[in-house]
């Protein structure tokens, strides 16, 4: 197995695919337990000093990111689907500290598959725009690169769970 995070691009969408020596309810729970998504989500070296999360259709994901420098960005997300624990579907943006959206980035829909096979999880996330237009804003932000630097951080904390 390799720790690499494939990256593919298509019109209107992005997709990254990591393995983790990990059951799926484990990664599944990483992905949606605040206290654990917390320590890992946040590309290096920004910490999430804010995170909360109502994991039901309908419910927000809601944190910030803490730069280096002490500037916090907070981000929202809205769930549509959550099949525990082989899918979570949300749609993210900016917001402000009270979770109200405030643009600066297009809003995004975000699809995590989780895929095990022999104690293995795969984990596919797939972040799709309304245009290409869209889509090249979010890659050109670093969008993707701050994603595998999450995944990259989630390795440790897995590790961490396992025990």
């Amino acid at each position: 197995m390799t720790n690499a995070v494939t990256t593919s691009v298509a019109e209107k969408e992005f997709t990254l695919v990591r393995t983790f020596e990990a059951p799926r309810e484990l990664v599944f729970e990483a992905f949606t337990n605040p206290e654990h998504l917390s320590r890992w989500w946040a590309p290096y070296p920004y910490t999430i000093p804010t995170c909360r999360i109502d994991l039901r259709p309908g419910g927000i994901w809601h944190y910030a990111m803490r730069s280096p420098e002490g500037e916090e960005h907070w981000s929202r997300a809205v769930y549509h689907e959550i099949v525990r624990p082989e899918r979570v579907v949300y749609a993210a943006t900016f917001a402000d500290e009270h979770a109200n959206p405030v643009g600066g980035i297009p809003e995004h829909i975000g699809t995590l598959l989780f895929d095990e096979y022999d104690g293995r999880t795969t984990l596919t996330v797939r972040i799709q725009t309304a245009t290409p237009v869209d889509a090249k804003t979010l890659l050109e932000m670093g969008m993707a690169e701050g994603l595998m630097m999450g995944l990259n951080q989630l390795e440790a904390v897995l590790a961490r769970l396992r025990g």
